[in-house]
């Protein structure tokens, strides 16, 4: 992929996130005001008492506007950051951000007076949710490991894979339309195995990172916020509390204002 190619693409999905977050701001503004917002019935085992860890649809539909705004902020810099750098892991960190803005579709659930039922619409809200959930380690696995150098003439192959293996797996995994889980998600069969899962592969990617810096003599930095950035990313993805809601976007902003902050120190140097 050509570089004109890829800024071309960052540019038009800076604008697409930064669209669905206007609408986003609207709509939810509008239903606020109507008071129509329909909150689904939600199960939490040994729910806590605290008010800082209780469940708070408000703190669901904050940290889902969060990461439509992380989406655009993030796109918008990697287009000004990058423009003229080769940056094939930024390719893969696109996917990544694009995994967090499908992901908010799970909004729409707010919508839907047959939630906790069975129902179609709920079950295809289930796949993209879930389709994005799988995606989001994936992408980060390639924007650390399949990166390299050795990789490079098969970046957009690689890119392909990752998409490909997140909505085979988001389309056999059975989901539960009747169960919804706090962050608003439709429930999903394997939900440990999936979990632990995500941590193993965002575990392997900082592994692969530190091992590369080493290798390289790369400052560990970027290993640091690369870390940084898969722990705030999942407390975004799981927010249902006022804790969660406070400490992931602070986590994840900082962590990917160091890696990204890294990377462009490193490409600055490489050039």
């Amino acid at each position: 992929m050509t570089i004109r190619l890829r800024n071309r693409i960052t540019f038009f999905f800076s604008l697409i996130s930064l669209a669905l977050f206007i609408l986003s701001v609207i709509a939810i503004t509008l239903k606020y005001i109507k008071n129509s917002f329909i909150i689904p019935d939600i199960y939490i085992k040994g729910a806590s008492s605290s008010s800082l860890l209780s469940f708070n649809s408000n703190c669901v539909i904050i940290s889902i506007l969060i990461l439509l705004a992380y989406a655009y902020i993030t796109s918008f810099i990697i287009y000004r950051s990058f423009e003229k750098s080769q940056a094939t892991d930024m390719l893969f960190f696109l996917i990544f951000l694009a995994a967090c803005m499908i992901d908010t579709a799970r909004i729409v659930i707010t919508s839907i007076p047959f939630s906790g039922a069975y129902s179609n619409l709920l079950l295809k809200i289930g796949n993209i949710t879930l389709f994005a959930r799988l995606l989001a380690p994936l992408a980060l696995f390639g924007a650390t490991v399949l990166s390299q150098e050795e990789f490079h003439q098969y970046t957009e192959q690689n890119c392909l894979i990752i998409i490909i293996a997140a909505l085979f797996f988001a389309g056999i995994i059975p989901l539960n339309s009747a169960y919804i889980m706090p962050n608003f998600s439709i429930g999903y069969g394997y939900i440990k195995s999936i979990h632990y899962l995500t941590f193993t592969i965002c575990a392997i990617s900082t592994f692969g990172l530190f091992i590369i810096n080493k290798k390289n003599e790369y400052n560990q930095l970027m290993t640091l916020g690369f870390a940084i950035l898969c722990i705030g990313y999942s407390l975004v993805f799981e927010s249902y509390n006022i804790l969660m809601t406070i400490i992931g976007p602070i986590l994840l902003g900082l962590g990917t204002t160091i890696y990204l902050s890294e990377v462009h120190k490193r490409y600055l140097w490489l050039d």
